[in-house]
């Protein structure tokens, strides 16, 4: 009898700069075992957790040089090289965790971003997110609008601009050493989301957390390097695909529940620790969604020296939100339909 080898299975390395915990994570790793469950085991996804390839300032290229096969990145990291990505960082009137992946997923897939990611031998595998944007305060809370006045806050992208028109002094600093910011006086307060602070543990050095009700932070997204993608066999790409946007609606799901448990779990205390927690009024709310407009056009700018046509692509984004908006409302969120 003829002995027949066992061909071993494809694995692709993940790079990941956050921590192995959290609705992120725990997304991340339904990702990976999906792909393993429906190609039968066929193609197999080793994440590496915390930054330990590489930090959340290099994940583009990383990816793009074959340090990782893929992994996750946060593009106001790279405003040049993915200004295409970065608008759907930027503050758009929508609170909805399902809304904004499905508006974002639609936005990656076009040809032009898929295009400007090609040249940078990246491929655009599912969207991410953040949730909606808080501010967590050691000290004195962010009441209303004029508290961030010379405050020492850290601000990502486009809402941490908005702070600094506001009058806040700000620091730059990731969000993972966001924590050591707060707790040694670095920091008063710090831009956050609401289930990631929870996994960050940032409620530990934190005294208030202040919701913004302000845009949501959905541009982030996980990405394969080309040459490696083009290394599967058709069926593992197949599968590739479909759990991206399975990943959707599972991530969407996730969000929504997470983020009530951890407001939840802030309020009631941990370890005997609570949390104020404060939301902004409707009116400085509105007064941060008109600081926002000038920031849009200043991308709509930046994209067409890119060779975009960013005007087109703000109103594109736009109708992606009221579509998927819409549906909801209609036939409700898809895990309930």
């Amino acid at each position: 009898m003829i002995a027949i080898p066992a061909v071993a299975a494809t694995v692709l390395t993940y790079g990941e700069p956050g921590p192995n915990r959290g609705a992120r994570a725990e997304a991340t790793k339904w990702f990976a075992k999906e792909v393993e469950k429906r190609t039968g085991g066929d193609l197999k996804i080793n994440i590496m957790w915390g930054g330990a390839l590489f930090k959340a300032n290099a994940s583009r290229q990383s990816i793009a040089a074959g340090v990782v096969d893929l992994g996750t990145i946060i593009p106001d990291y790279f405003l040049k090289e993915m200004v295409s990505f970065s608008l759907t960082n930027l503050p758009f009137e929508n609170l909805d965790p399902w809304v904004g992946l499905k508006a974002n997923f639609d936005h990656m897939q076009s040809p032009e971003v898929s295009s400007s990611l090609a040249k940078q031998n990246l491929v655009f595998v599912t969207s991410y997110m953040l949730s909606n944007v808080i501010m967590l305060c050691k000290g004195d809370a962010v009441r209303t609008l004029d508290d961030i006045k010379d405050k020492k806050v850290r601000g990502v992208g486009t809402f941490g601009k908005i702070f600094g028109d506001l009058g806040a002094n700000l620091v730059g600093m990731n969000i993972y050493k966001a924590y050591q910011g707060l707790d040694n006086g670095l920091l008063d307060c710090s831009q956050g989301y609401m289930n990631a602070s929870l996994a960050l543990k940032h409620h530990e050095v934190a005294d208030s957390l202040t919701k913004l009700n302000w845009g949501i932070y959905t541009g982030l997204g996980i990405f394969i390097n080309q040459d490696s993608l083009a290394r599967l066999s058709a069926s593992q790409r197949k599968v590739l695909n479909e759990v991206g946007v399975d990943f959707i609606d599972y991530l969407g799901q996730n969000v929504l529940k997470s983020d009530d448990a951890a407001e939840q779990r802030f309020t009631q205390g941990i370890d005997g620790r609570k949390l104020e927690i404060i939301s902004l009024s409707a009116a400085d709310s509105k007064k941060l969604y008109s600081a926002s407009q000038y920031h849009i056009g200043k991308w709509e700018n930046e994209a067409r020296k890119s060779g975009f046509d960013g005007k087109a692509m703000v109103e594109k984004y736009r109708t992606s939100l009221i579509k998927y908006s819409q549906e909801r409302d209609l036939e409700g969120y898809p895990w309930t339909r």
